[in-house]
């Protein structure tokens, strides 16, 4: 079929909605035609009001016509009715149906309006030319029958017949202008729809990619959303969970109850970190969907620090010079005056405070600088076991003491990772730990236990010492630039070790135990970064 064909036959409807017209009309057609072969059955004396019925020829034309129904249905039924098909059924159908109008009387006995529906269907399921060619041929089958009756073309009938057929032609303009508007109306919101659902896709994928947790629910607080992040940072291992849990539902209680109020920053375990949970309605309507807003407080404390560094790093690259020309002098006049004979033990002891802390002020603006420029990262796949060994072995080397490191668990696991920065942070932790076991115990021993996290499948190391562990009112300071609770400490080591943990992609944070100190690296999947 060519396009000037496919123009022709095309369909005002989808198939599938075409078929469910054509199958309501072939049982319509059905039941006509078995009413139809009912009154050909009948006697020429039990149908007084029909006195212009041709009772043989009536029958036969009443018998072809249901076999044309049966056969359509059956089709109908099948698939197979394209709209060339169509056409041809309802001209077929016009042209039995113009024949028992025919035998029937004319149309005067009513017949022909039932015509209108064969029309009408036309109308509704093809194009304007086809359905217009349908209106044509029902039209003349009217008007002929009463030309060619028997008893001669009556002025009445014949008036009558004019009028259906101008009905006919009326009926199909009509259906023709309104299937136009409804097709209309239907791509419009059809296309409406496709945007409605794209728009909703695009929102899904923003929310799922969005780092802030986002948890829909309902007033009651059954889940109709929740992102990746959301799951995360609560923990929320299962795929799909129905309702919020026990804590949370507990402050959104609360702020049912004071919606201005502010809920308590919240941590569901050891493992995951804290964060703050705030509540927004949707709609402007009493018990209305909710949005729950899931921020890690760490991260925004990070952003924070981050920030305090990178001003301190600008305020001490700028008065760096200006603080160690007079260090320096300090230092010297210092290392000049411990030269001289004439000192006793009291002077010594001082010249030594001298010494010390004019070292510690030169490694904490060393250490700050060092920050600051934030040096570029070259990571690579390792397995952790042998770069745990390797990494104690150079520890070792360095250690005057003995000590006595217990490294457990699988040998199998692979970390992406820089391993210059990563043993940086490796040695910080050993030493504090060994240093702590030895103050509480009077041994130095330590214990490494590496393994994969059953929730994310990530992999972790904990480095746990057998000291006196951290307090639980000094765990939220422990990793703050500048927090210590020794006289000599600078408060930089745990915050440079987190700060080198997060920049491969790691988190570093402390876990409560019933005995000594644990902390914790949990590390990205290793082909998470490729």
């Amino acid at each position: 079929m060519d396009s000037a064909s496919g123009m022709i036959f095309s369909t005002q409807y989808p198939s599938y909605r075409r078929q469910q017209i054509l199958l309501t009309y072939g049982i319509y057609r059905l039941i006509l035609a078995s009413v139809l072969v009912v009154l050909g059955l009948l006697p020429a004396e039990s149908t007084p009001l029909m006195p212009g019925l041709s009772s043989d020829s009536f029958l036969y034309a009443s018998l072809a016509y249901i076999v044309l129904c049966i056969i359509g249905l059956v089709v109908t039924a099948s698939g197979q009715l394209g709209a060339p098909q169509t056409v041809i059924l309802l001209l077929t159908d016009l042209i039995l149906q113009s024949l028992i109008l025919h035998f029937w009387g004319g149309v005067g006995t009513g017949f022909g309006n039932l015509m209108l529906i064969s029309v009408g269907v036309g109308s509704l399921l093809l194009p304007l030319q086809p359905a217009l060619l349908l209106a044509a041929v029902a039209a003349s089958g009217a008007v002929y029958t009463e030309i060619f009756s028997e008893t001669g073309p009556g002025d009445g009938n014949l008036f009558q017949a004019a009028l259906l057929g101008i009905a006919f032609f009326a009926l199909t303009l009509v259906l023709q202008y309104l299937t136009s508007k409804v097709r209309s109306t239907e791509q419009l919101a059809r296309a409406q729809a496709d945007t409605i659902l794209d728009l909703r896709h695009l929102n899904e994928l923003i929310v799922q990619r969005m780092r802030t947790g986002i948890i829909v629910t309902s007033w009651q607080g059954s889940i109709r959303l929740i992102n990746d992040a959301a799951r995360d940072l609560l923990g929320m291992s299962e795929k799909r969970a129905f309702w919020l849990p026990t804590p949370i539902q507990q402050r959104l209680d609360n702020w049912k109850a004071q919606p201005g109020s502010r809920p308590a920053p919240l941590q569901m375990d050891d493992e995951h970190p804290e964060v703050q949970i705030n509540f927004a309605p949707l709609q402007d309507t009493p018990q209305c969907d909710l949005i729950l807003f899931v921020e890690d407080t760490g991260r925004m404390q990070q952003q924070a620090q981050h920030l305090k560094l990178a001003s301190l790093g600008r305020l001490t690259a700028s008065i760096a010079h200006e603080i160690r020309n007079p260090l320096g002098a300090i230092s010297h006049a210092g290392q000049l005056l411990a030269e001289s004979d004439h000192l006793d033990s009291g002077d010594q002891r001082l010249l030594q405070i001298i010494d010390n802390h004019s070292q510690r002020i030169n490694n904490i603006i060393n250490t700050i600088l060092k920050l600051s420029r934030r040096e570029g990262f070259e990571t690579e796949v390792l397995n952790l076991h042998d770069f745990i060994e390797h990494c104690l072995e150079e520890y070792r080397q360095g250690q005057r003491l003995d000590c006595t490191i217990l490294v457990q668990g699988p040998k199998d696991i692979s970390v992406r990772i820089d391993a210059n920065r990563m043993k940086q942070v490796l040695h910080n932790l050993v030493d504090n730990g060994l240093r702590y076991s030895e103050a509480e115990t009077g041994a130095r021993k330590l214990t490494l236990e590496m393994g994969i996290l059953d929730d994310t499948e990530q992999p972790y190391l904990d480095v746990k010492d057998e000291g006196p562990g951290v307090p639980g009112d000094q765990i939220a300071n422990l990793f703050e630039p500048f927090y210590t609770t020794e006289s000599s400490g600078t408060g930089l080591g745990l915050y440079i070790a987190k700060e080198l943990c997060e920049a491969n992609r790691a988190r570093l944070f402390y876990v409560r135990q019933p005995k000594g100190a644990c902390f914790r690296i949990v590390f990205s999947h290793a082909a998470a970064q490729e």
